[in-house]
């Protein structure tokens, strides 16, 4: 490949690296500088040479030369870095700058930056998504913020997950913008990637890998069956009664479950729904060429069992919005269950029969004043029941309704059912009975969503007396877990 030469690649990136470093606060206050070089050495495995008092861009040279010569160093730099300062602009610029510095080492020191005017020139969201997706054979989900254009994504793909003697990630990538630029009228910019994806396939032997993935690259692959699912857990403040910490996952792999983390934010209870409906629309834009359903998952703690999660708005200041059930199959699961470890075996045991003999599972109908002690003992000696529907609604300030509960998460049962003002109606009880027919409980979630649809069509005039518009379902799958936000719930935004 023409260009710059090894040596000069990897001298004007640790260059870059430099000039952004010299930018971090951390670095030019001595203590926090420290506290980085102790975090880094050991993380590195290997003693760092302090930075000292003197000009700081020749230590600076020496440090980033001392994380380059050991495997994962520049990533452990900006890692560490990101302990310190979070996602600061300086942590951004250098995940840009490590990519590329990954990018060259896969392509055994190649000039790339002759490949950078065309791929900027690909600047779509979610086309660059959706291209990553083919690239990867959908083992890249999602993109990092930074992957804002055709090169960033391309540089961030190199090195990426392949199978044995398949074309890498990074070359898929470059002939699907290839044939992207065709589409947008510039083919000579097109026909530029082409020759350096041909003249790199040569040089690896990657000839017939070429041929065999721009025979099948052209083929979108078959809609997944497999739902995405959004994920929101609001866990309590704590201290203050009246706020929560809220985070989300998003999970769209047809391949398996690898949730993605998003931010933590601590809001009043007040401002939550506000904030889901942000979060829903920004999912959504990342999701544009997600065909697969999606599922809202809410992860609540007892005291927001009664929020009605199902009926809370997106597009709410649009003027016309729409309830969350109009367009999602909505769930509620348990935070404390999630949180409590000891609980889970029980979990794992009854959600096995629901999963592989459905058909033998039953619902289990709580009756008004049954001791919940007794009550336990009963879920917990018949393994079949994997449903439990209610006597009083959960969340309120009824001690019945929170023991009963409280015996559903430790007798493990996945499934709970209620009324959100009423268990006792007449109305919900015939509900339910359709809901949880005898012949078993593999329907469970489509007759609900049948009885949700009916009160959605009488409209916002009538649906309140509708009792598809107040009934719950805690429906907790034990092998669908979220990966734990992180360390005191960082990074928090307020």
């Amino acid at each position: 490949m023409e260009g710059r030469n090894p040596a000069r690649v990897r001298n004007e990136l640790m260059a870059g690296v430099v000039d952004v470093l010299q930018r971090s606060p951390t670095l030019r206050h001595p203590t926090s500088a420290e506290l980085l070089m102790t975090m880094l050495g050991e993380e590195l495995g290997t003693p760092l040479e302090p930075l000292g008092s003197g000009a700081l861009r020749p230590s600076l040279l020496r440090l980033v030369e001392s994380c380059a010569r050991v495997p994962d160093g520049m990533p452990c730099l900006v890692r560490c870095l990101g302990h310190v300062e979070e996602r600061s602009a300086t942590v951004l610029a250098l995940e840009r700058l490590v990519d590329e510095w990954e990018a060259v080492d896969f392509f055994d020191g190649a000039d790339l930056h002759p490949l950078r005017p065309d791929l900027m020139e690909l600047r779509s969201p979610a086309t660059l998504t959706a291209m990553a997706r083919r690239a990867s054979r959908s083992r890249t989900q999602e993109l990092p913020v930074w992957c804002d254009s055709g090169w960033a994504v391309f540089l961030r793909l190199a090195g990426g997950n392949s199978a044995a003697r398949e074309l890498p990630v990074s070359m898929a990538f470059l002939s699907l913008a290839a044939d992207q630029l065709v589409e947008d009228g510039r083919r000579e910019a097109a026909e530029r990637l082409r020759r350096w994806n041909r003249a790199q396939a040569r040089a690896w032997n990657l000839e017939d890998q070429m041929a065999e993935w721009q025979l099948d690259g052209v083929t979108e692959p078959a809609a997944s069956l497999m739902p995405a699912y959004l994920m929101i857990q609001f866990e309590p403040d704590g201290v203050d009664p009246d706020r929560y910490y809220l985070s989300h996952w998003r999970q769209s792999d047809a391949e398996g479950w690898h949730p993605i983390p998003g931010e933590t934010v601590h809001l009043h209870r007040d401002d939550l729904p506000a904030k889901v409906d942000t979060l829903i629309e920004q999912t959504e834009e990342r999701w544009s060429d997600l065909r697969q359903p999606v599922v809202l998952e809410f992860i609540l703690p007892w005291e927001l069992l009664g929020e009605p999660v199902e009926w809370w708005h997106k597009e709410a200041d649009s003027g016309s919005p729409t309830p969350l059930v109009m367009d999602y199959t909505v769930l509620v699961r348990s935070f404390e269950r999630l949180r409590r470890a000891a609980w889970h075996r029980p979990w794992h045991n009854k959600w096995r029969q629901y999963k592989e003999r459905p058909a033998d599972t039953h619902s289990y109908w709580n009756r008004p004043g049954h001791s919940h002690f007794h009550l336990e003992r009963e879920l917990k000696e018949d393994e079949q029941a994997v449903c439990l529907v209610l006597s009083e609604p959960p969340g309120t300030d009824s001690g019945a309704g929170r023991q009963e509960y409280l015996a559903g998460l430790r007798a493990g049962v996945p499934a709970m059912i209620w009324h959100r003002g009423d268990c006792s109606d007449p109305a919900f009880k015939e509900a339910v009975a359709d809901i949880v027919q005898d012949r078993g409980l593999a329907g469970l979630l489509e007759r609900t969503a049948r009885w949700r649809k009916d009160a959605l069509a009488m409209g916002p005039e009538g649906w309140d007396n509708h009792v598809g518009r107040h009934l719950a379902i805690l429906f907790d799958d034990p092998e669908r877990k979220p990966e734990p936000p992180g360390p005191a719930h960082a990074p928090v935004k307020p």
